[in-house]
């Protein structure tokens, strides 16, 4: 911790028999927080945010920025203590929001998923490009069994409008409308439902992502809503963009292969979003 308004530095060695405080600076750090005193008092005053101030630049983080994500785990207050005094523990809030006591009895909160979201759409895009028919009716079961299979896991209104989108993109195959139409145009709903949520206060993988990130307290937190803002748009643009060669190649030889061929790039960008979601918030934190 270097304060960098009264030009003090203090360094804390963790180890797993306790801790202890450094003053001198003759150790290396593994994780530098540059910080105005007034800024860190502010933080732990609750009067500001600690994610909020680092979005603003109001301090830099130098090194390994994994310590930041479990700040809270090393030095928050516990639950209950955090939840009275009205601070923003992500310790406290984490015993929060994993579920509720009513009476003795412990109720866990649900958690959201994104594959409740994905499986019809895979299905659809996989099976009805092998075979219309039976592809059609395998995504309409999809559509059917995927909010029992999750039925313990919180819907969010993606998975909702997934299942109904992709039904109709079954029904109207089954009735008659050319595959090589619809199939495009399902890759077209599903980047416009991507895209669209970036108009909004919070992006699409948000919804998911905060499960590891602290939960709805997540979406709270500017720089987690930016990490995945850009992320969102990514695959959303990717998701627009799609249409335009499948509609090309349902027109040859490999449309029963189309599923396995719209997989190749979205593997390449799930790669991305893992390194992604963990380098620009640690680029954001070093003020660069």
């Amino acid at each position: 911790m270097y304060y960098t308004d009264i030009n003090e530095c203090y360094q804390i060695v963790m180890g797993k028999e306790g801790s202890r405080v450094v003053t001198d600076g003759s150790l290396t750090a593994g994780t530098r927080i540059e910080t105005p005193l007034s800024v860190w008092r502010s933080i732990a005053a609750g009067e500001i945010r600690g994610d909020e101030a680092l979005m603003r630049h109001l301090y830099k983080v130098k090194g390994d920025f994994n310590l930041m994500l479990k700040w809270d785990d090393y030095f928050g207050i516990p639950g209950n203590r955090a939840v009275e005094s009205g601070q923003t523990s992500e310790a406290g809030n984490r015993q929060a929001s994993a579920g509720k006591t009513v009476g003795k009895i412990h109720i866990p909160s649900k958690e959201t998923n994104m594959n409740m979201m994905l499986i019809p759409w895979m299905a659809f895009w996989i099976f009805a490009a092998i075979n219309t028919t039976a592809g059609s009716y395998v995504s309409i079961g999809a559509c059917m069994l995927v909010p029992l299979l999750f039925f313990q896991n919180k819907k969010t209104l993606y998975d909702i409008l997934s299942g109904t989108l992709v039904s109709g993109f079954s029904m109207a195959v089954l009735l008659g409308a050319p595959i090589r139409l619809a199939l495009p145009l399902s890759y077209l709903a599903f980047g416009v439902m991507w895209t669209a949520t970036c108009f909004g206060e919070i992006p699409l993988t948000a919804h998911y992502s905060m499960n590891s990130y602290n939960g709805e307290d997540a979406l709270k937190n500017p720089l987690f809503l930016k990490t995945n803002w850009i992320l969102t748009l990514m695959w959303g643009i990717l998701y627009l963009l799609t249409p335009i060669w499948t509609y090309v190649l349902m027109g040859t030889h490999i449309q029963p292969y189309i599923g396995a061929v719209n997989s190749v790039v979205p593997i390449f960008m799930g790669v991305f979003t893992v390194w992604f979601q963990k380098w620009y918030p640690a680029k954001v934190a070093r003020g660069k």
